[in-house]
Parts: structure tokens; sequence; C-alpha cells
């Protein structure tokens, strides 16, 4: 009722952010980061974060004819959580761990280097958040053991983060497929990735400020532009 309400209005539902983003110091650090983007090829950038699911995904609500109810059971207890690591790269998504409980410092030490770390190039760059467990010592020397660097985003920034929307759809599609046994939970994890298309992290991508598409086309006007000149003066 409130959302059809909303929508007669005009209004849409929105989220809040946190108080601490409006300070001095946060909006100095936001306004220096995306400013530092016009100087970085943003189409080598790797965003890895973590997000939790559980064995009870699934939707909450249906529909019904009105005085009748939903006649659907749904697990009510969650059990322990399962938290998925994964990366988001601008042509999808992919280098997926779950893992039980919360990640650890040596959790994403085991993932940077055995998961994700064989599939980096030299010149990648790896973004995560300020969590705590991100900024153990150590990380950005596994990472430049593949070439690539560590960045970290700018605090109260998971407006920045491409793969928050990324997670987004991909807990859509889990509450779906309403995966309880494990295994299929893992199996539907899988799909749920296969299901986000480089389109969606193309378009996520822009919409936190890191314009691929313009990148790619800068990149290649660059080569053809140094081609031609090499070209010249060969001729000569």
């Amino acid at each position: 009722m409130a959302g059809r309400a909303g929508a007669r209005l005009g209004t849409q539902k929105k989220s809040v952010h946190a108080t601490e983003r409006d300070s001095e110091r946060v909006v100095a650090l936001r306004q220096a980061f995306l400013e530092s983007l016009a100087a970085q090829d943003v189409t080598r950038f790797i965003f890895v974060d973590e997000t939790s699911t559980n064995l009870t995904y699934c939707r909450r609500y249906g529909r019904a004819p009105d005085g009748q109810r939903v006649h659907q059971a749904v697990p009510l207890h969650k059990g322990p959580n399962i938290t998925l690591i994964a990366a988001l790269r601008p042509d999808g998504f992919g280098s997926l761990l779950s893992v039980n409980g919360a990640v650890s410092g040596d959790v994403l030490a085991t993932y940077l280097g055995q998961v994700l770390g064989p599939s980096l190039q030299p010149g990648d760059v790896v973004v995560c958040d300020n969590l705590a467990a991100h900024k153990v010592a150590g990380l950005a020397d596994i990472l430049a053991a593949y070439g690539a660097r560590f960045r970290y985003l700018p605090p109260y920034s998971p407006d920045s983060n491409p793969l928050e929307l990324a997670f987004s759809k991909l807990k859509t599609w889990l509450r779906t497929a309403q995966a309880h046994p494990r295994d299929l939970l893992e199996e539907a994890i899988s799909t749920a990735a296969e299901w986000i298309t480089k389109s969606d992290t193309q378009n996520w991508f822009d919409h936190c400020g890191y314009h691929v598409g313009l990148t790619i086309v800068v990149i290649m006007y660059t080569e053809v532009e140094t081609a031609l000149i090499t070209h010249k003066k060969h001729e000569t």
C-alpha cells in the first residue's frame, strides 16, 4: 500500500546514508578519490567484497486472492551464515569463494592469493572498502606478486562500490531459487553469477562513477593516434 501511495505521489523508496559521510574529512576524501579517477584506467579496476547469505534465502511474501492466505511454507531458522567473497570486473562477475561465518584477514589473503590471484594481469587494480579485515598486513604484497595494485575506497562510500549493486541482483536470484541445502546454494550462487551480464556490470561501474565505456573509447583513440604518429615518422 505504501509503495502504491508513493507511486501516486511521484515518490520512490530511497536508501539513506551514514551521517559520517557528511563530515568535512570524509567529504574531502571522497572528492579526492573521484578526482583521481581521471588519471586511472578504470577498465583495470577489480572490486572485491563479501556479502552474507544463508540456507533460508527465499521470498518472504507472495500473492493471493483477497481474504486468502499464501499457502507456501518457508524455513524459519536461518542456520549459520555463509559469506560469499566475489570480484567484479567491467566485463563480469567471478572469482567466487563461499566460507562459513565472517571473513577474516587470513581468509581474504587466501582468496586473493589462490582464487583471484591467478586471474590477475599486471596493471590490474584491486579495490576494497575500509573493512578491518581488508586492511591486514601482507595483502598488497600478495597482489604485487601478480603485478597488481591494492587500492581502498574512501570511508562510508558503498555508493562507489559496484559490487553492492551486483550483490543485490545476486540475492534476488537466490531468493527465487530457494536453494536450502548447502550444495544447492553453491550451485545457485554460480548460476546467479552467470545471470549477471557484461551490460549489467558496465552499467553498475558507470553508475558508481567509473565510466568504463568512455575509458575504452579514449584508450582506443590514443592507440590509433599513436599508430598514426609512428607511421608518419616511418614515412619521413
